[in-house]
């Protein structure tokens, strides 16, 4: 999320808010990290039951939106 965040100009926090008020799935707090320094990291399925395939969710420094296709 700090990648995202930087591409576009956000803070992380902002990604994460946006994720969680979109009930978008994402790793828990240090799960990168662990990954990088070869822990054993349990790997949850990532649902996806509220958006289809191409919906868009739109993130900014004002918030964020779903864009149904």
């Amino acid at each position: 999320m700090t990648e995202i965040a930087r591409e576009f100009g956000v803070r992380d926090q902002h990604i994460a808010k946006a994720c969680d008020g979109s009930d978008i799935a994402r790793p828990r707090a240090g799960y990168w990290q662990k990954v990088e320094h070869g822990k054993a990291v349990p790997r949850l399925e990532l649902r996806n039951d509220r958006f289809a395939a191409g919906d868009i969710i739109a993130i900014d420094a004002s918030g964020w939106s779903i864009c149904r296709s």
